[in-house]
């Protein structure tokens, strides 16, 4: 159990057999490739025009795995909207059986389909231009109906008009003008110098009105500009039918192109089963071809010679360089330690109940590759906190039962569904937990093994600092240990050690006056309290440049006990979330047994209802709050005591693949 370590490669080939050396360290997973120092005589790659060209690809995959979302969420809705009566699609999303989800993975593809993908792939880019030209189509029938829309909402202000648009003309002796104003200036129109005007007007919308003016030829100029003037706006429609007619006409459009969206969706989601799975392969293979440029960008060559730079874990060197020596490429390879300071990656070896914490400890940062392995703790105390914040056997049953059933259903590759795992090693604390409280689904059916937090929260409070209090000095011996390690003893005396001593004296202290016949253990007691403070202001000015600098720094040191103790009593979420999971269980246990005695019949089905429901509910939102709180503890409290973290997950090359599992054993996919 520890973080493993690496040995630095640098491999000599020849320029001709660039791209089969980066193949073979993709295939083998062991080659974290950095870029290379500068080289005398040698030029860095470019790969630019290579990746460009990976990056247009990836990008024409992408949009046809995002169209295809879209347009089967977009067929979906209307499927729901359907009925018997108006059906317009026979498209049914696909219904995948839970069993089936729960076990879903990635398919196995094997190496040599993989780097063949891109020989017979024609037929996927025929259906990618395909629903480009789809996209198009789509998007113009869009903005006619948007136009179509806009233009129906104008048209409705003529719809009392029974008349072609057409026929409203002027004649030699009468001009005649069809058009809206405002209802408000209609109202007050004022006629009085304008005699010979005649209007009708066809009803009012949205606060206009909709009106017919018809006087004399000879008066045109003078009237038109008088009502113009008071806000009336003629109408630009010169359809041969009336408005009626004309939105009739558009509601038929409307369906036609709303048919032939359908017909354009329909199309599209087709070929998802046709070319889906050969698109996946192709995306991860132009994202090992990114990760390929990148490479090449980092190198230097001459023009015979390239030089690889990479980090391997030092337990793959032989498979490594097996794999080098069987391809029958002519190289030369080094491999070296890393150099002190040199910064290589981090990668973990753990046992399977430690395995799935790594995650855990990854969130907050990947550990740095020269210090302790922080993971055997995390899971220790994890484990141990998880189950105390829930503190139900009977829901740590069914957390273990989902925990590990699904994962046996689900049947993971190495690496995955580690929260799965944590949930259901979660599920084993609780319920241990939940016996040594006696809980079981919020009641007491048997009696516990330590306490009942809820007859007696005093102990259940001690019992979550004490915890609290362990795990902070146990952090604290890390950090004394790593400190050893790192040849600080010094350090590691006078800071972690002098806390140490100074805890022990002050234990020694309150022991000597609380306990019968330790009194004369008060002496000795005030005297380790005063070697452990004198260690902690020594430890505080350790560094410090001149006197004041290092009066602060000691006196510094000591306030930091505030910190301590503020770190202590963060551990009272443990004490605050274990009651709130039983109080919970049995305020839900005492609504359904109310509507059970409350409500003949009925009320059993409701009791049974309110049973399942409520205690669900309590179980994901403790798991829940078990989950972030229980990580809260490891992050500020626990890893501030010592872990520096800051280095960077091992990722060898070929590693970015995201819909497809690399495999000797992949069958070939089409």
């Amino acid at each position: 159990m520890a973080l493993l370590p690496f040995k630095k490669l640098t491999l000599i080939a020849h320029s001709a057999n660039a791209e089969e050396v980066l193949t073979l360290l993709s295939r083998t997973g062991s080659a974290e490739v950095i870029s290379t120092s500068e080289i005398e005589g040698c030029a860095r790659g470019d790969a630019a025009s290579r990746e460009e060209y990976a990056d247009k690809k990836l990008a024409e995959l992408s949009f046809a795995f995002d169209f295809w979302r879209a347009e089967k969420v977009r067929l979906g809705k209307i499927v729901k909207k359907q009925s018997e009566t108006n059906k317009v699609t026979d498209y049914q999303p696909k219904k995948v059986p839970l069993l089936e989800k729960i076990r879903a993975r990635k398919p196995d593809v094997s190496f040599d389909t993989f780097d063949r993908i891109t020989e017979d792939s024609e037929d996927v880019w025929d259906v990618v231009r395909r629903l480009q030209e789809i996209v198009t189509e789509e998007t113009e029938l869009k903005g006619e109906s948007t136009k179509n829309a806009a233009l129906k909402e104008q048209l409705r202000f003529f719809e009392d008009v029974d008349l072609p648009f057409t026929e409203v003309k002027s004649t030699k002796r009468v001009e005649c003008m069809l058009g809206l104003m405002p209802t408000d200036a209609y109202a007050a129109l004022d006629t009085a110098d304008m005699p010979c005007l005649w209007a009708e007007d066809f009803g009012s919308r949205q606060r206009m009105t909709t009106v017919f003016f018809a006087y004399p030829s000879a008066e045109g100029e003078a009237y038109r500009d008088k009502l113009v003037a008071q806000g009336f706006a003629k109408t630009n429609f010169n359809f041969p039918m009336t408005a009626k007619e004309k939105i009739a006409e558009l509601d038929k459009r409307e369906q036609e192109i709303f048919r032939k969206m359908i017909a354009l969706g329909e199309e599209a989601v087709a070929y998802e089963d046709e070319v889906r799975g050969k698109m996946e392969i192709l995306y991860d293979y132009y994202r090992v071809e990114q990760e390929k440029c990148a490479v090449l960008d980092g190198t230097f060559s001459s023009k015979s010679t390239i030089v690889i730079t990479a980090w391997v874990p030092a337990h793959m060197q032989d498979d490594t360089e097996k794999a080098l020596s069987e391809s029958g490429i002519v190289y030369y390879s080094i491999y070296e330690d890393p150099k002190e300071g040199e910064a290589y990656p981090t990668l973990s070896k753990n046992n399977p109940v430690v395995t799935p914490y790594e995650g855990i400890t990854n969130m907050y940062s990947a550990p740095s590759p020269r210090e302790i392995d922080p993971n055997p703790f995390v899971a220790f105390f994890y484990f141990l906190m998880f189950g105390m914040m829930v503190s139900d056997a009977a829901y740590g049953i069914i957390l273990a039962l989902c925990g590990f059933g699904l994962y046996a259903l689900k049947k993971p590759r190495k690496g995955e569904g580690q929260l799965l795992l944590i949930i259901g090693m979660g599920g084993v604390s609780t319920f241990i937990w939940g016996v040594m409280f006696g809980g079981y689904f919020g009641e007491s059916f048997f009696p516990p093994v330590m306490f009942n937090p809820m007859n007696e929260p005093l102990k259940m409070l001690i019992l979550s600092v004490g915890i609290g209090f362990f795990q902070i000095l146990f952090g604290m011996g890390i950090a004394f240990v790593q400190k050893c390690k790192n040849k600080k003893p010094v350090l590691a005396v006078f800071g972690e050690g002098s806390w140490f001593v100074l805890f022990i004296g002050l234990g020694l202290f309150v022991a000597s006056g609380m306990i019968e016949g330790m009194a004369a253990a008060k002496l000795p007691a005030l005297i380790v309290l005063a070697v452990g403070g004198a260690g902690v202001l020594i430890g505080g000015a350790l560094g410090k440049k001149g006197v004041k600098g290092k009066l602060i720094g000691a006196f510094g040191n000591v306030y930091n006990v505030t910190g301590f103790m503020s770190d202590i009593l963060s551990y009272c979420r443990l004490f605050g979330l274990g009651l709130a999971t039983g109080v919970v269980g049995m305020v839900v246990n005492l609504i359904a047994g109310i509507l059970r005695d409350l409500i003949p019949v009925i009320g059993y089905v409701l009791f049974v209802v309110v049973l399942v429901v409520g205690h669900v509910f309590n179980i994901a939102i403790n798991t829940l709050g078990a989950y972030v709180h229980d990580s809260r503890l490891q992050y500020v409290e626990f890893f501030s005591r010592f872990y520096t973290g800051g280095g960077h997950i091992f990722k060898p090359m070929g590693s970015s693949i995201k819909y497809i599992h690399l495999s000797n054993k992949g069958g070939n996919q089409s």
